[in-house]
């Protein structure tokens, strides 16, 4: 063979073993081929010559033609199907032979390479002589896929990440949730639901977005066909879905105790823990709806509290966060508070709730309820709802303050879901159009089952009987701070203290975490501390906590703190503590390193628990100022945004009134 024709060969070598990947090796005359490469590199050549412009495919190579093309077995192996090798050329852009074989198990069930093996796959650059036959069957199955290619979103083709962007479920979830899309009669036919109708809804309730957006999304051919697919699935959904999991028929009152009425609650609430009883939690949310041409229901749907048009859902949640049944939606106006709300639920559907709900059961409210005490008394219902300030008292006493803190412990879980309503489902935290607020109440219940039966329970970590027992029994001790500050007048008389900064108080006790969730039995008051004590620096223009020392008593500190909710109001804390602790404080030690602390804001006098202002004060000083790192709330915004009042943080804090009384 002449010195061109080894060049050819030699060259092709070179190229085909920098594909693989293989290391570079020197090649010269002496260099020799196997006989397979050499008919390989033969018939490269040769089809180059009859057509220099031929097509050059990255082509499949496998250790032998009768083998494997993944392991290299011999036995139980068959030919690639048409669709797994259309499928690897679409997907990784690999032509594979008709002739090639591989085990059972490497495919899937439909005859396709698993995904994993697709990137381990080999192949080398060449021209490639696909036969008429072959390449007629190839390119019919490349135009089928095509041709059946679904447009738009694809839940097979979605990742589980960006199926739970998409919809407030997962994949495993939405097939089932999928099995009770019934067909529905609509506008006198009977619709069937597609999984891509079920998945659009999904996205529109997880998004809040537009029909006109989710017809491009999920190429729907007009608006209104979104509109009427919506109406199907949401009316499907409600006729089999939502009955089986939220409603009082969805769980009889002996599984709603045993399942979802927990000890903590039961022994914290129910006088007869032995006995356990129903306990709920009742309150009402917000859906906020656009202005209406109709007068009266402008009117009606005018919140003065609020200040904006809304409609009122109504839940009522059992203490870990189960949805037991959402009411309404009802109108906002002041005709429609909740205590009537809760009247009329109850002689509405007089047999099913007075029925469900017996004698000696126990709801949690809020103040709001007052007018339907009477209501729930008569039917023997035993409420429980947070304390008033009574009429000319500034503070609330600490026996009532302590036995809101209770009530307050597990009434957050409405709350709670009334947040995870507006955010696992946008829809419905958006301001609705009034077309879908005419649907409000099957959107609500539909979120509210999905919530009760994919997503987890509300579960307050390290709460339990004992716990229970232990703020029942904290609840009983008088504060002794609170009578030492009133009878010597300490909250008037200056004369008795002395300035300091936090680094003058050395000796204040270290505080971990742990103790300081303990003090305050929660973790609320913690959170809010690094925004209090940011607020107080910023306000005094100072880099370092300002405070007061009892001049015949060291340990006994006074400071002030701005409140949260109004420039004019700055409320007097005070701590005592033991000195000379600096040693991490272990929880279950005899001596106490904070022995008292009060606090002149509304809920301040209590000693099951603190304010949020005596949290703050015990998470600076006996924690926060010790690490090297703590995050405060970022104020970047008062850099960026322009101020017509010209206010500095100096200028706030001029003109503030000690002990005006606010929530905190």
């Amino acid at each position: 063979m002449n010195d061109e024709a080894n060049n050819i060969k030699r060259q092709i070598a070179i190229t085909r073993r920098d594909e693989l990947g293989h290391p570079p090796l020197h090649l010269d005359n002496n260099s020799r081929l196997c006989l397979n490469c050499n008919r390989a590199i033969n018939d490269e050549i040769n089809i180059i010559e009859a057509d220099p412009a031929c097509l050059r495919l990255n082509v499949l190579t496998q250790s032998a033609s009768q083998t494997c093309v993944i392991c290299n077995a011999q036995e139980d192996i068959g030919r690639l199907t048409i669709h797994c090798r259309v499928n690897v050329f679409i997907e990784v852009n690999i032509y594979i032979p008709d002739n090639v074989r591989s085990c059972e198990h490497h495919l899937d069930e439909n005859g396709m390479f698993h995904n994993r093996l697709l990137p381990g796959l080999r192949f080398i650059n060449r021209p490639y002589l696909i036969k008429g036959p072959q390449l007629q069957l190839f390119l019919q199955h490349l135009r089928n896929v095509s041709a059946n290619k679904v447009k738009g979103i694809d839940d097979k083709n979605l990742t589980e990440d960006e199926f739970k962007c998409i919809a407030p479920v997962s994949k495993q979830q939405f097939e089932e949730l999928f099995t009770y899309c019934d067909p529905v009669y609509y506008n006198g036919k009977l619709r069937q639901i597609k999984r891509k109708d079920l998945l659009m809804f999904l996205c529109k309730m997880r998004q809040g977005l537009s029909d006109d957006f989710l017809k491009i999304i999920f190429d729907y051919h007009s608006r209104q066909t979104v509109s009427s697919v919506v109406a199907c699935v949401r009316t499907s959904l409600l006729e089999r879905f939502v009955p089986t999991n939220i409603g009082l028929q969805s769980i009889t009152r002996e599984n709603f105790i045993e399942q979802h009425v927990t000890e903590f609650a039961n022994e914290l609430y129910n006088p007869r823990p032995a006995e356990p009883k129903v306990i709920a939690v009742i309150d009402s949310t917000y859906a906020y709806v656009h202005k209406s041409k109709s007068f009266r229901v402008l009117r009606q749907s005018y919140c003065f509290h609020k200040n904006r048009h809304l409609l009122k859902p109504t839940l009522i949640v059992a203490p870990d966060g189960f949805i037991l049944m959402i009411c309404g939606p009802y109108f906002s106006d002041a005709g429609n508070n909740d205590a009537n709300i809760i009247r009329e639920e109850f002689e509405r559907d007089a047999n099913t709730l007075r029925e469900w709900f017996q004698n000696q059961d126990i709801v949690l409210v809020d103040r709001g309820y007052r007018d339907a005490v009477p209501l729930l008394q008569h039917l023997g219902i035993d409420h429980r709802m947070p304390a008033f300030l009574q009429r000319g008292h500034r503070q609330l006493s600490t026996e009532d303050g302590n036995e809101s803190r209770i009530i307050i412990k597990n009434r957050w879980v409405v709350e709670a879901r009334n947040g995870h309503l507006k955010s696992v489902f946008k829809f419905l935290g958006q301001t609705m159009n009034l077309q879908h607020a005419q649907n409000l109440s099957g959107s609500y219940r539909i979120a509210g089952a999905i919530l009760n039966r994919y997503h987890p329970l509300i579960n307050m970590q390290d709460v339990n009987a004992e716990f229970a027992r232990q703020m029942l029994q904290r609840s009983t001790v008088p504060n002794a701070i609170q009578a030492r500050v009133e009878v010597d007048n300490l909250r008037l008389r200056n004369g008795q203290w002395r300035r300091l900064y936090g680094e003058d108080v050395p000796d204040f006790p270290l505080l971990d975490l742990g103790y300081l969730k303990d003090l305050t039995m929660g973790i609320y008051q913690i959170n809010l501390a690094p925004s209090y004590i940011q607020d107080k620096l910023i306000r005094e223009n100072d880099e370092e906590l300002q405070l007061d020392e009892h001049i015949n008593e060291p340990g006994f500190l006074r400071i002030r703190l701005f409140s949260r909710f109004r420039n004019v109001v700055k409320h007097q804390i005070f701590i005592a503590y033991t000195a000379n602790q600096m040693e991490n404080i272990d929880n279950n030690a005899d001596n106490n390193p904070i022995s008292g602390y009060y606090c002149t804001c509304q809920s301040g006098a209590r000693s099951l628990g603190t304010c949020a202002h005596v949290a703050s004060v015990l998470w600076y000083l006996g924690f926060a100022r010790h690490q090297p790192n703590i995050k405060y709330p970022d104020t970047s915004l008062l850099d960026t945004t322009l101020d017509a009042a010209y206010r500095q943080p100096a200028d706030i804090a001029q003109n503030i009134n000690v002990d005006v009384i606010d929530i905190n």
